[in-house]
């Protein structure tokens, strides 16, 4: 099966299996009355939503430019990935509100009958799709599935957090302790939240810069030198000058190879394929530009080499 076709079928299935439970968990939650159900069942509504734009956003990373997009549709990942992040951040604040407001207000009881079956079975199928992805993300190295994957990780710990509130409140129905049985699903809604607030927060600025065109991990930025001085080496070039930005999984390389004395023009074209061959394999999504250069005073007045040297 093709990249394409695996990554859109697999986001397909897991949407309707995240919508079905945040159905599912929405209803139960206002039978239930339980705050922390009706967080999880939201946040797996939300994220079946967006799964959907997933799809969407795959296909187009996939086309050809057009004349709209002429430098293809590589931002579209990234700009999708920091929206999801944003609307998921508001949802998780406005209903860690509400429960910190219900600790301050006598509590609210909640029907574990209903409640802890549907939590149960929630969190079973949270983890296994979470693995799922985890792997399938792993072997084709798809931003998008290693997003959803932190997504069905975080549906993993609502649903745990979920079930663990309708376990403690059935044990404290069975020994009487009404009074604390009120305070349990918000505090641990609570406590969730707590916990998701940063990873929501790190993917928003993670997102956020590859959107504006930050440099990748330095990790990456010496694997693209190493390349470029091994071309230098080889065929006795002065000196050359990297710089990359990451964009989802779509790698951005801007390369200038400075010669040491005038070459023919078809063998500096061969020995840019070759560069560009040896970025390929490096990362299947990579899109360079390779410019020799014998004269080096233009690149000052380029955009990039300009705020370098600022």
């Amino acid at each position: 099966m093709q990249t394409k076709t695996r990554e859109i079928t697999i986001l397909r299935i897991t949407t309707f299996v995240c919508l079905f439970f945040g159905i599912l968990g929405v209803v139960a939650s206002q039978l239930a009355q339980s705050r922390s159900l009706l967080l999880d069942g939201l946040y797996s509504l939300i994220q079946s939503l967006f799964i959907l734009g997933s799809g969407y956003v795959v296909s187009l990373l996939f086309k050809s430019d057009d004349a709209r997009f002429p430098f293809g549709f590589a931002a579209f990942e990234p700009f999708f990935l920091v929206m999801r992040s944003l609307t998921l951040l508001i949802m998780v604040l406005t209903i860690g509100s509400s429960a910190f407001l219900s600790l301050f207000s006598g509590g609210y009881v909640i029907s574990v009958d209903i409640a802890l079956p549907i939590a149960g079975l929630s969190f079973m199928v949270c983890a296994v799709v979470y693995a799922i992805l985890k792997r399938e993300a792993k072997i084709l190295k798809s931003p998008v599935l290693r997003s959803e994957s932190k997504a069905w990780l975080l549906d993993t710990l609502l649903s745990l957090a979920s079930m663990l509130a309708m376990l403690v409140a059935y044990i404290a129905s069975k020994y009487s302790l009404s009074a604390l049985m009120r305070y349990i699903d918000p505090a641990l809604t609570l406590a969730f939240l707590f916990c998701m607030i940063p990873l929501l927060g790190k993917d928003l600025i993670q997102y956020s810069k590859e959107l504006l065109g930050a440099a990748p991990a330095r990790s990456t930025q010496s694997a693209l030198e190493k390349i470029a001085y091994k071309f230098v080496r080889r065929h006795d070039f002065l000196k050359a000058e990297v710089y990359a930005s990451k964009q989802g999984r779509t790698l951005n390389v801007l390369m200038y190879v400075y010669l040491k004395e005038e070459r023919p023009l078809l063998q500096l074209d061969a020995i840019r394929l070759e560069i560009l061959k040896a970025l390929y394999t490096y990362s299947s999504w990579c899109e360079a530009d390779i410019i020799f250069t014998l004269d080096d005073r233009w690149v000052d007045y380029t955009a990039i080499p300009s705020l370098q040297h600022a």
